[in-house]
């Protein structure tokens, strides 16, 4: 397996406790005291999945000089794929402004990356920015027009500052 020297994976604690052979999981009492319990479902479930990690997008990539400028019509949030119609994960490629379902659907962005080289491309469901060649998510001052123009057009307000 290759690693992206450019994704960036840092722990995350939410929701999540340190656990180990040495833990003694615990309740405070209405007293204040602790007594030893049992570990819960959800205690087990924590334990089986390992440590939880965050994905934090990229501040640089270099594929962020092939963003193209908004097309005069803006982005339509509620735009269907244009090859197959799906309105389900669709994404807009931000070099042609191409609209396009996610590899959870059909794959009609990657395969529109595949065939075009145009490297990034913005969800209309969450607004995150994927780099195709950089396999990680991006965020840069570069990408704010196009995040909020979707964001508008989506929600029907400017994105929050």
């Amino acid at each position: 397996m290759l690693l992206n020297p450019f994704l960036q994976v840092l722990p995350s604690t939410l929701g999540l406790f340190d656990l180990n052979e040495d833990t003694e999981m615990s309740d405070q009492s209405s007293s204040g005291s602790s007594s030893t319990r049992a570990p819960s479902h959800q205690d087990l479930e924590v334990m089986s999945m390992g440590a939880a990690h965050a994905v934090v997008p990229l501040s640089e990539c270099p594929h962020l000089h092939q963003v193209e400028p908004l097309p005069p019509t803006g982005i339509n949030a509620a735009s269907t794929c244009t090859e197959c119609t799906i309105g389900a994960e669709v994404w807009t490629c931000l070099t042609c402004y191409k609209y396009n379902c996610g590899r959870f659907v059909n794959e009609h962005a990657l395969m529109h990356h595949l065939n075009s080289s145009h490297p990034m491309a913005l969800s209309m469901a969450d607004l995150s920015v994927w780099c195709y060649p950089c396999e990680a998510y991006v965020h840069n001052p570069v990408l704010i027009p196009a995040k909020s123009a979707a964001h508008q057009s989506k929600f029907g307000e400017q994105m929050p500052s």
